[in-house]
């Protein structure tokens, strides 16, 4: 009777396993254009192009939303040159008015380009979320903002929208 109940638990827990190994992948939709390649969690929107709000550059924005998780991708078109370093995509992570605590923040380089991380945790219409963004300087004209938004989740590395994260920002391809 133990030997049973035995090898029925571990036949329960494999399959568990399989199903959340199936089950792990967020990323449903593809989306190109000249600048990037991406895919997202949700059918994707093109906003029309906007003005910065000091006017010096052109902002074109791409995002998806599921009932919980929004992602988005803004390919900004600056009107003078920046510098193609971690000045410049510090500025723009000092520069976020999302406001909260940065939990993390980081700097690298992704596919040769320098880029800042950062996740912040704040209130938002009495809702706790966390912005993960990664600012990332592709030349001295053209900055690429790869963002998702998502409920906050206290815990562990990987619970919570980690890995939706994960497979978003891996899936960018810069052209």
């Amino acid at each position: 009777m133990k030997i049973k109940a035995v090898v029925l638990a571990l036949a329960f827990s494999l399959l568990g396993f399989v199903g959340v190994v199936m089950a792990g992948s967020f990323q449903t939709t593809p989306y190109s254009t000249n600048n990037f390649s991406a895919t997202f969690n949700a059918p994707v929107t093109a906003e029309p192009v906007s003005r910065s709000a000091d006017n010096q550059s052109s902002n074109y924005t791409y995002w998806s939303a599921t009932d919980t998780v929004g992602q988005s991708v803004m390919v900004r078109f600056v009107d003078h040159d920046i510098a193609v370093d971690f000045t410049s995509s510090d500025f723009y992570a000092n520069d976020d008015s999302t406001g909260g605590t940065i939990t993390n923040r980081s700097t690298d380089y992704y596919q040769g380009h320098p880029f800042t991380y950062t996740r912040r945790d704040f209130v938002q219409n009495g809702v706790e979320l966390s912005k993960r963004v990664r600012y990332i300087i592709v030349s001295s004209r053209e900055v690429i903002f790869l963002e998702q938004v998502a409920p906050y989740v206290s815990g562990p590395a990987g619970t919570g929208d980690q890995p939706q994260w994960f497979e978003f920002e891996d899936s960018l391809n810069i052209k």
